[in-house]
């Protein structure tokens, strides 16, 4: 195991980074280093919590080997680490759903890079314009915000819930806009 103080930006001085959970120490079993978007990241168990996490390589703060057995062999053996990255948007999980996504035909290339055509994804033709895409997704604000920046090219179709979040998380984006816009 390792340990490992945890850091992040604060709005106090964006310049510098203080420690998470004022200073908590994390304990994890480390099992794989994964780069995404040009950033490093340890995957890993994390004891406390009993799941495995991901954790930013270059916020992590005086890493210290830990005299004890790893644990979570179990728990990193069920990762299917094609569909991990590609499901873990910019490295923040959320629940997992299968969603139903509606694209216009420009966004094949798109929408392949981001969900694979590995197992349980599935491409299918919807008339002559468009294309449904079903696929294991991390419901997080960085899937919305991936969905969002395809306009009206993109849509979710199912299931309903995630479909409303996402309406939800976009009218809360407009109202901060508009409310916080002209000052």
């Amino acid at each position: 195991k390792i340990s490992f103080k945890y850091m992040k930006f604060s709005i106090n001085d964006v310049h510098s980074m203080v420690e998470r959970h004022h200073g908590k120490l994390y304990v994890v079993s480390p099992f794989q280093l994964l780069i995404n978007e040009g950033n490093y990241y340890l995957l890993a168990y994390d004891d406390d919590a009993k799941a495995i996490h991901t954790y930013r390589v270059d916020r992590m703060k005086s890493v210290t080997l830990v005299d004890a057995p790893r644990e979570g062999a179990d728990a990193f053996a069920e990762i299917d680490m094609l569909t991990y990255v590609t499901r873990v948007f910019s490295m923040y999980d959320g629940e997992q759903h299968r969603v139903m996504m509606r694209f216009t035909n420009d966004l094949l290339d798109t929408a392949i890079e981001r969900f694979g055509t590995e197992h349980s994804t599935t491409y299918s033709a919807d008339g002559d314009e468009h294309f449904v895409v079903s696929a294991d997704v991390d419901i997080s604000p960085q899937f919305f915000g991936f969905l969002f920046s395809l306009g009206d090219e993109a849509e979710i179709l199912r299931p309903a819930h995630v479909r409303e979040e996402m309406l939800a998380h976009n009218e809360g984006h407009a109202a901060g806009i508009e409310c916080h816009g002209g000052q």
